[in-house]
């Protein structure tokens, strides 16, 4: 009985909106994320957050799931902007009671001509 109100718990939290898992999505997919300078050319279209996890359930998750998460959400961000690439800060893990609980990655969106290769 207890595992399973368990199991609930956790799956409830995770469809909260305080735990944070997104998928990437298909244009998304097609956003290059780098740490490396973008050239002049490159548009800058606006500053953008990313998070995965959250205080419920996000404690539950690897911290390499939480990075993807963060990333997912903040490479589909860049993608509704119309962005080809996305210049991001390290993530920055949060903590809740000792263990990591949420991600956050902040970037820029970036339009940079076709003849930019989408791999960084």
């Amino acid at each position: 009985m207890k595992k399973t109100l368990f199991a609930l718990f956790l799956a409830l939290g995770c469809v909260l909106p305080s735990c944070k898992t997104a998928a990437l999505s298909q244009s998304g997919a097609s956003v290059a994320p780098t740490r490396d300078p973008l050239p002049p050319e490159c548009e800058t279209l606006g500053l953008i957050t990313g998070k995965g996890g959250g205080t419920f359930g996000g404690a539950y998750l690897s911290n390499e799931a939480l990075i993807d998460y963060a990333m997912n959400d903040i490479r589909n961000k860049a993608a509704d902007l119309g962005a080809t690439h996305i210049r991001h800060d390290p993530p920055q893990l949060g903590m809740g009671e000792g263990t990591t609980t949420s991600v956050t990655i902040t970037g820029t969106a970036y339009a940079c001509p076709s003849s930019l290769p989408r791999s960084m």
